[in-house]
């Protein structure tokens, strides 16, 4: 498989990931309400979770209604992230929570030697996290 094709293949890998963390019933915000907050249809929200390729100004509208990390996953094949050119106050006492949070996760998670694939995926979601809020703080810089 080309370069790209892979790329394709992860990203779309991914965008299939992100819906089914973040947007849905019980999740951070449901399609019908991202779709109201958007602009874009529902039916066009649910071809992306399907894995259909997001132009890129779609994915910048998605950005203002969804978390940074969820966005995020979308750039990590690339080896990149999306970060806020508008900065609000540094909220050094969540940063330090999550960080907190994840330590304790992976202690949690090791106690029994091994760090199994649904520990991992637990771990990976949280890392995503802190990792969005950790760019918004050194984009300051």
């Amino acid at each position: 498989m080309h370069v790209e094709g892979r790329l394709a293949h992860d990203v779309a890998a991914r965008q299939v990931a992100m819906f089914g963390a973040f947007v849905g019933p019980g999740l951070f915000i449901t399609r019908a309400a991202l779709a109201r907050a958007s602009g874009i249809p529902e039916s066009t929200l649910r071809i992306y979770a399907d894995g259909a390729a997001i132009p890129f100004h779609a994915v910048l509208t998605l950005r203002r209604f969804l978390p940074g990390e969820a966005i995020n996953m979308l750039a990590e094949p690339g080896a990149a992230r999306l970060v806020d050119l508008e900065h609000e106050a540094t909220n050094w006492d969540a940063i330090a929570a999550e960080a907190a949070g994840l330590t304790f996760e992976i202690c949690e998670a090791r106690k029994d030697g091994q760090i199994d694939h649904v520990e991992g995926a637990s771990l990976r979601r949280r890392a995503r996290g802190l990792a969005a809020g950790l760019a918004e703080v050194v984009a300051t810089d």
